[in-house]
């Protein structure tokens, strides 16, 4: 989308829309600060273009928790630096951002941060042109800038540079400039608190726009960044298995809540739906089931799944958004931790086998990236004479199905290793049986492939 004019600035080589990815930003040398270049020839040149006062004035304007992206720019102006800032409320954390602690907390540690640098005056090959763009400065006229840059999500480090706006054939190309270049008397005049609800405001957008338009894409890249930090989750899984399972901590002072078993803990909630909430899930589902699926490991095929032979209809949280916060209240999780909402039926004689909802540690699976299952919820939609009790086969607990009810229980533990004593299975139904199911991971969705926005409407009723 860019090319380069008589005096060697970027300019649009078409028109571009809000949203567009402009071009990539090149990795020279990652690290863990704006003063380290790691795996750098010229690393001491480097560190000493960065003066003390010059990082010390960028730490002053560096963004808080609640914003992800601030930029850095050394004072010679030879280096260019993009730091992620991991931040509480980052809707997709990156796997190698993740503080390496056991707490039980569903977020990773805040202000972990990495730093992209790039040289600018490298001659990049096409499409990677994002360390070449100047950033707009006062002394352009007063312009804002059309650009900015993004770390592309579920796939950061690499970024982006990414239209602010709409820009015409042949426009300049600028970075948005957002006081954090070299102008300390500009830094000075900067209101902190408005440019910070502005930026994240930005990030935010952009961030959004980005992952929906380019989600194909963006899953494609998403398998050579796991296979790039292999290693480490190979390394972390052996670590936390030598410690105390922790396990996500649920409202255990939610209404009617009753705790039926103890290591492992399972709980059952009565009423937690309405009986009207029950029947309306089942008129919503009944016009839409499918044959249940599930991906084939070594063949990678979407089929049948042989281990259940039940049917089922994926329910979008925007169609039933009473029960969604009731969801994400209860096992207190955000709504993006949920898994598709499923509703399950069982005709006589179909069963669930035995099994487990966790995995062998962290995975990919259902638009979750390196995370597993932490919770698991499900909620029988009507009152089942014969058959269709849950069994949980390593406990002897049995749960006869009554409408509205409740089970909670938790198949992986907070280091993501599998508690093989929640094995259950769902006997063989003897009078028809519907079921609400779903799975809270322990961090948010980072694959927009799998964004619940992109479920196809059932029906108009809202629940």
């Amino acid at each position: 989308m860019i090319e380069f004019n008589e005096d060697e600035l970027p300019v649009a080589r078409s028109p571009i829309k809000e949203g567009d990815i402009l071009s990539l930003f090149p990795i020279e040398s990652i690290s863990s600060s704006n003063r380290q270049f790691v795996g750098l020839q010229q690393q001491k040149h480097a560190v000493d273009m960065i003066t003390e006062e010059n990082t010390i004035s960028k730490q002053e304007v560096s963004m808080e928790d609640d914003v992800n992206i601030s930029i850095h720019e050394n004072s010679h102006g030879n280096w260019l630096s993009k730091r992620v800032t991991l931040g509480r409320k980052e809707r997709y954390p990156y796997p190698h951002l993740r503080a390496p602690d056991n707490t039980s907390s569903a977020y990773p540690s805040e202000g972990s941060s990495l730093y992209i640098h790039s040289r600018m005056e490298r001659s990049a090959s096409p499409g990677w042109y994002g360390n070449m763009i100047p950033i707009c400065t006062a002394q352009d006229g007063g312009e804002e800038g059309n650009c900015a840059f993004v770390p592309l999500p579920g796939v950061a480090p690499l970024g982006g540079m990414v239209a602010t706006r709409d820009i015409a054939k042949g426009e300049a190309i600028q970075e948005i400039h957002n006081g954090s270049g070299n102008d300390v008397s500009d830094l000075l005049q900067i209101n902190h608190h408005q440019q910070q609800q502005q930026q994240h405001q930005l990030d935010e957008r952009l961030a959004a726009l980005v992952a929906k338009q380019y989600a194909n894409e963006i899953g494609e890249l998403m398998p050579y960044l796991q296979m790039a930090y292999a290693q480490n989750q190979n390394q972390e899984i052996q670590t936390n298995t030598k410690i105390p399972p922790t396990f996500h901590p649920i409202h255990t002072s939610y209404p009617n809540i009753q705790q039926i078993h103890t290591d492992p803990d399972i709980y059952t909630i009565p009423d937690f739906l309405t009986r009207e909430e029950c029947d309306k899930l089942i008129i919503k589902s009944s016009q839409n089931m499918q044959p249940c699926l599930v991906k084939n490991a070594d063949t990678g095929a979407v089929e049948p799944d042989p281990s259940r032979t039940s049917t089922n209809a994926n329910i979008p949280q925007r169609e039933v958004p009473s029960i969604t916060q009731k969801l994400s209240l209860m096992t207190n999780c955000e709504t993006e931790q949920l898994e598709t909402l499923q509703v399950l039926n069982y005709q006589h004689g179909q069963k669930f086998q035995p099994h487990t909802d966790g995995f062998d540690g962290p995975t990919n699976a259902c638009g979750f990236l390196d995370s597993g299952r932490i919770v698991t919820i499900f909620c029988y939609l009507n009152d089942v004479e014969e058959g269709g009790k849950t069994m949980f086969t390593k406990l002897g607990l049995e749960i006869k199905p009554v409408k509205g009810l409740a089970v909670v229980h938790f198949p992986m533990s907070l280091e993501l290793v599998e508690d093989e004593r929640t094995e259950h299975q769902g006997n063989a139904a003897v009078d028809e049986k519907w079921i609400l199911t779903t799975w809270v991971w322990k961090h948010w969705k980072g694959d927009y492939r799998y964004d619940d926005d992109k479920l196809p409407a059932l029906s108009e009723d809202i629940i």
